[in-house]
């Protein structure tokens, strides 16, 4: 059976103990003793409420301690300056962290990488959380591969978003090429307009460069060519692009020279190629009729081959979209609720459920609290505000629902519980407001955005394990 420390000091103090039984138990309270004066600082750094009666009991168990060694007149106020004296000097080492502190710092660590390809090499700052990401790590093995890659899923997984993060990471230019039934060669290779010769998205991107509004060429290092909503171009005009996507690997190699393979422009100029990574999205694989999307065209296979083999399906990242939304998880958790409701009934092509919506909630929010806040301050004196009726979450969410027919709008509305959101957001109005550093996480919703962040996480892992 273990003892305490007080247990052990009357078997010690108490003069019928025998001999035998007085060595062992001095031995175990020494041993004690030494263990709370090592782990005396963590607890005081642990406690809250209690911090003075958790020190002062440690600063006694030293005491006697260093009492019961020989050393005497020690006092609590010498046992203090040595323990700041030591303190001074330690290091705190890695084995000194809890695992979830050391998680975290591993997760947002600033690291430098540099990729190096036959005529590239880019460095380029970055945090391990990023880099370490399983579709980041396949997106920059096909940059240096020179895969063009193939980005699909729903509606709001952020596509766009993570091809903009590759060009971040790279350091070069994404360059869009707004995909659609109207999308023409002109737009693509570049031609004659009225208001003069206007380049294409696929030449600046193909040679590194682009045009300013002053109609000034400027050279940049590298492009990233985002096909935004590929299968929406019409097929005809896809044939443009086919042939441009099938040669970004046909380089030739001639007297120890490399010869980059070359596109021509709207005036038969040719380009050779530079520093290019092609990301394409859509909603659905290129050769798929979804009737979700009812604008995609079903495209020819010979386009879905450019892609084969680097063609990866999106999922939301929660993560990121939490970083985000700091301090606000009452609206992340709501609206990741209504975004999974939605895609459950099948309701994706009526609206959904963005990063943008989040952020545009969040903004409204704020506003709201400033000029109420203020309001509140100036209640019996003439208000100065241009403003005095804010638009609320509540008026966001009822415009956002007002987007679905009938049926799933009542249907997602007593699905995720809006009455109780609204509840929660009366809550939140009398928390007080931090413009600075605003903050209305509480414990439990913290608890449950982790918990939704892994289950997702795991879900993500799984797809590209």
């Amino acid at each position: 059976m273990a003892m305490n420390i007080e247990q052990l000091r009357a078997i010690v103090n108490d003069p019928d103990t025998t001999p035998e039984n007085l060595a062992i138990a001095q031995q175990m309270l020494d041993a004690e003793e030494t263990r709370l004066a090592n782990i005396g600082s963590a607890r005081i750094q642990s406690a809250t409420g209690d911090a003075e009666p958790a020190l002062l009991a440690t600063l006694e168990a030293m005491k006697k301690l260093l009492q019961q060694k020989g050393v005497a007149n020690i006092s609590q106020a010498d046992i203090r300056r040595a323990i700041n004296d030591e303190l001074s000097i330690r290091k705190i080492n890695m084995s000194d962290l809890s695992p979830d502190l050391l998680q975290f710092l591993n997760s947002t660590r600033a690291v430098t990488f540099t990729l190096k390809m036959m005529n590239i090499s880019t460095t380029t700052d970055t945090t391990d959380e990023i880099l370490n990401r399983p579709l980041t790590q396949r997106l920059l093995s096909d940059v240096m591969a020179r895969n063009n890659s193939y980005l699909y899923g729903g509606a709001g997984t952020g596509k766009t978003f993570i091809a903009e993060e590759i060009g971040r990471l790279l350091g070069w230019e994404v360059i869009t090429l707004n995909c659609n039934q109207f999308t023409s060669p002109l737009d693509i290779l570049g031609g004659q307009t009225i208001d003069g010769y206007q380049e294409g998205k696929l030449i600046m991107a193909w040679n590194n460069f682009v045009i300013d509004n002053s109609g000034t060429k400027k050279e940049i290092s590298g492009a990233v060519l985002l096909l935004d909503e590929l299968p929406k171009i019409d097929p005809n005009t896809a044939g443009i692009l086919n042939d441009a996507l099938a040669k970004v690997k046909s380089y030739r190699f001639k007297d120890g020279q490399v010869i980059p393979p070359t596109i021509r422009n709207g005036k038969n100029e040719v380009f050779p190629l530079k520093n290019l990574f092609v990301i394409a999205t859509g909603n659905v694989p290129l050769n798929t009729i979804d009737p979700d999307y009812e604008a995609n065209f079903k495209q020819d296979l010979s386009l879905q081959d450019r892609f084969i083999g680097s063609t990866y399906e999106i999922f939301v990242d929660y993560e990121n979209e939490y970083s985000i939304m700091k301090g606000f998880a009452f609206i992340w958790i709501f609206l990741v609720k209504v975004r999974e409701k939605i895609k459950e009934i099948r309701a994706t092509n009526q609206a959904f459920v963005s990063l943008r919506l989040m952020i545009n909630t969040r903004e409204t929010y704020k506003v709201y609290r400033e000029i109420t806040d203020k309001l509140k301050k100036q209640r019996g004196k003439i208000s100065t505000e241009a403003i005095t009726q804010p638009k609320t979450i509540i008026d966001t969410m009822d415009n956002f629902f007002g987007l679905f027919k009938d049926v799933p709008r009542r249907t997602i509305m007593q699905d995720v519980d809006y009455d109780g959101f609204k509840a929660i957001v009366e809550q939140k109005n009398k928390m007080p407001y931090n413009p600075d550093a605003p903050d209305f996480n509480t414990p439990d919703e913290e608890r449950t955005a982790r918990q939704m962040i892994e289950k997702n996480k795991q879900e993500i892992a799984a797809r590209y394990s």
